[in-house]
């Protein structure tokens, strides 16, 4: 299924300091009206990348392994 709608920053902070405070994707997700799915990937992102707003513009068309590989040969 397609993302239908897009949260506000404040919505994702505030999952993510739920999050902090020791609560779970359900208990969040039912505090805030949201989905589990949703609550996960946004945790999810958080951890990985620690930041909640989406990436602006198009992704890099080469990874910096790809770059450091150009570079070495």
């Amino acid at each position: 299924m397609a993302k239908t709608k897009e949260l506000f920053k404040d919505v994702r902070d505030k999952i993510v300091d739920l999050h902090k405070a020791g609560m779970g994707y359900k208990t969040i997700a039912k505090q805030l009206g949201e989905e589990v799915t949703t609550v996960g990937a946004i945790i999810r992102k958080w951890k990985k990348h620690k930041i909640t707003v989406n990436q602006f513009g198009a992704p890099c068309k080469i990874s910096p392994r790809g770059v450091s590989m150009i570079m070495i040969t």
